[in-house]
């Protein structure tokens, strides 16, 4: 516990409105076209929205993908990191299936673990899809529903010792793949920018790949 206090203190400090004081736009999802393959996002009160828009946005230009935000609450989220607002279009009971799974980190991170319709579409959609990333503290939460045990993962540094607590195999580097490619792990947005190109790539070429575990 007193790690895991240590890490919401660190968090805590790293809360910037935006660049300069400026105000930033909402993050919103975007439909390509009805055929295309579909990033579905876990979306929570106190998310960073850092870990949530470059990665996102560039994982869905590298597959010309849907996007779409699900939570366990329609409409207006409010992020951290920096402090913006989230628009969730989709509750888990309602959302299509995930091509490409990305569970983002952030302070509010442990509200999902009392989440059970949350937490099982988690367990499943990282089960069924074709790519999935998890970053910072959201490793917590995909090692929370068992689909880090025995895999090498990383994220927040602060949380190693939770993260095998969970069952994980925990690399401390900044970035971690597992089922050839499949599942990635990152210790936050930068390191999980640098894994966007090869992971869209596991993705676009899935339907050809032998079926994983």
């Amino acid at each position: 516990m007193s790690r895991l206090r240590a890490l919401f203190d660190v968090l805590t400090e790293r809360q910037p409105v935006g660049s300069g004081g400026i105000r930033l736009g909402p993050i919103t999802g975007r439909t390509v076209a009805p055929g295309a393959l579909t990033v579905a996002v876990l979306v929570y009160r106190g998310v960073s929205s850092g870990e949530i828009d470059e990665p996102v946005r560039r994982l869905a230009e590298r597959l010309a993908a849907n996007v779409v935000m699900v939570g366990p609450t329609v409409g207006s989220i409010h992020a951290v990191e920096p402090s913006r607002e989230v628009e969730v279009t989709c509750l888990p009971a309602d959302a299509p299936p995930a091509d490409v799974l990305v569970v983002p980190g952030g302070l509010g991170w442990k509200q999902i673990i009392g989440d059970a319709s949350t937490r099982a579409w988690l367990g499943r959609a990282a089960v069924d899809a074709r790519g999935v990333l998890a970053i910072s503290t959201g490793s917590l939460l995909l090692a929370s529903v068992g689909r880090l045990d025995g895999r090498s993962a990383t994220g927040h540094w602060l949380a190693e010792d939770e993260l095998a607590a969970l069952g994980a195999t925990v690399s401390s580097t900044r970035t971690a793949s597992d089922d050839g490619g499949r599942v990635v792990t990152a210790s936050g947005a930068l390191a999980a920018i640098q894994v966007v190109d090869e992971l869209a790539d596991q993705a676009r070429w899935a339907e050809w790949m032998p079926p994983h575990p």
